[in-house]
């Protein structure tokens, strides 16, 4: 955790300082002293560029990257699937999609509050649905096959409403598909945070409930979980927390693969341990996958989706194949 934790610092560091306008330590350390009142003089571009721009994307980064790891591992502890991902089994592009509807119920000057909810709303009701359908799936692999037909279903009408719209308040169908940080304000990270942790107190608070459901669900229940109760809350706390991501970064996939999926092979499946360190993998994940889509090919950005999926295609491969052999 502590090395985890150092990382992160890292990450933000060159997060921060990595881009196209050249920023050095130098500059780094004379905008945060004028943001703590130890340094006076004139304003520097380099203190606009950091503290407007970099900072809240570096945040925002790190806040999505953390809710994906975490919801990663505690949808596959209770799917008890390892292949289990946001955006794999449909939540994520459900957040999207209940995004796009806050947008439209939100008067001009306030959407990121309602967009915010319709993202949460619908990452817990895209959770909710995926558990339903899970019991009637026979084996892992038909469930992630689901996910992503039922995903690409409504990433099709997410495209649909957001090409007729064509209103400038609606981010690209790019945002939505491939996701990004261009957009990160502290305005939308002031809301996306304190969603996030609402749905992240959902599911820590049931950690050990998760170690006992990866017995079985019938095995659980007579070692006196409250199954029902506790499935509820941790999907609805991964919806929350999906929502909150894809609220502030997109439609972001394989972050909550590839993370717990590594860190399971360290710690062992103890969700005790593997939810704070998955949150925190993901936030370093997410936040050096950012840096590098928009410094590898500068001034041109990449979305940062596009490379996550780049790094998780291939670990799902491996997966199915793996199945499939099995």
């Amino acid at each position: 955790m502590l090395l985890l934790a150092l990382a992160l610092l890292g990450s933000m560091v060159v997060g921060m300082l990595a881009g196209a306008v050249p920023v050095g330590w130098g500059d780094l350390i004379h905008m945060i002293g004028r943001r703590i009142g130890a340094r006076g003089g004139t304003e520097r571009l380099s203190d606009s560029v950091l503290w407007a721009i970099r900072l809240p994307r570096v945040l925002s980064g790190a806040t999505a990257g953390a809710a994906l790891g975490f919801a990663g591992a505690a949808l596959q502890g209770t799917f008890r699937n390892q292949m289990a991902d946001p955006h794999l089994v449909g939540i994520a592009p459900g957040a999207g999609l209940g995004a796009v509807a806050g947008i439209a119920l939100t008067p001009a000057g306030g959407y990121p509050v309602l967009m915010m909810a319709g993202a949460a709303l619908g990452g817990a009701a895209l959770a909710w649905l995926m558990r339903r359908l899970a019991r009637n799936v026979p084996g892992p692999t038909q469930l992630i096959l689901l996910g992503l037909a039922l995903g690409l279903a409504l990433l099709a009408w997410l495209g649909v409403i957001v090409l007729a719209w064509d209103s400038p308040r609606v981010p690209t169908f790019s945002f939505w598909v491939f996701g990004g940080l261009s957009g990160s304000t502290w305005r939308t990270l002031g809301i996306g945070f304190p969603v996030l942790v609402i749905g992240a107190g959902l599911v820590f608070a049931n950690s050990r409930s998760l170690d006992l459901l990866a017995l079985g669900e019938s095995e659980a229940a007579h070692l006196g979980v409250p199954v029902n109760r506790v499935v509820a809350l941790v999907l609805t706390g991964v919806g929350i927390a999906v929502g909150a991501a894809v609220g502030l970064a997109g439609v972001v996939g394989f972050v909550g693969l590839i993370v717990p999926l590594m860190l399971r092979r360290l710690v062992g499946p103890g969700h005790r341990l593997m939810l704070p360190l998955s949150a925190l993998g993901g936030a370093v994940m997410l936040v050096l996958v950012d840096t590098l889509a928009r410094t590898v090919a500068a001034p041109v950005e990449i979305p940062v989706g596009l490379l996550t999926a780049i790094l998780g295609a291939p670990v799902l491969i491996w997966f199915l194949i793996r199945e499939a052999v099995a």
